[in-house]
């Protein structure tokens, strides 16, 4: 993570097409990465939240079920932003056609989003794209990648409607 996003990484004499160009170096794979950790923070962060709103009370099943997916689902974000920061020189994208800051900023809507969220459907499915945008990054091809950027900025339109404050009668 000592590299800049101008300085080739680990050995690579090929600069990214542009400073912009998004996982063009293995830093931009470790800033992803770095991203879905924070996810996998808000994600817990919600649970704990949830569980205990309830104060010692019995949890519905319902939501002790959701409290167990979205559990599995951040230790799934960990494991997959943790291969991403062990593999980012082999996860370079060499033209992606998103600009870094956009990949970043969908996934710190996501981890805020996470917080915010009162549909926990919706939460649950933002997560899913969330792993599958990790997933896709691990490949390092452009197709996979962006078709797992249009999900997850889907999903957040979805949820931004769905979480609209409501307007008053």
């Amino acid at each position: 993570m000592a590299n800049d996003t101008n300085s080739p990484p680990n050995g690579d004499t090929t600069p990214p097409s542009s400073p912009a160009e998004a996982l063009s170096t293995a830093h931009q794979v470790e800033e992803l990465a770095d991203q879905l950790s924070a996810c996998a923070d808000s994600i817990h962060e919600r649970i704990m939240r949830d569980i205990r709103r309830h104060q010692g009370q019995d949890v519905p099943e319902s939501e002790q079920a959701a409290a167990r997916a979205l559990l599995s689902a951040e230790m799934e974000l960990r494991q997959r932003a943790d291969r991403l920061y062990a593999e980012a020189a082999a996860c370079i994208v060499k033209s992606l056609g998103q600009p870094q800051q956009h990949l970043m900023q969908l996934t710190a809507d996501a981890a805020d989003k996470i917080r915010r969220i009162t549909r926990i459907g919706d939460g649950i499915t933002l997560v899913a794209r969330l792993l599958g945008l990790a997933a896709a990054a691990s490949t390092g091809q452009v197709v996979p990648i962006l078709a797992a950027v249009d999900g997850l900025k889907a999903q957040l339109d979805i949820v931004a409607i769905d979480n609209a404050p409501a307007a008053p009668a």
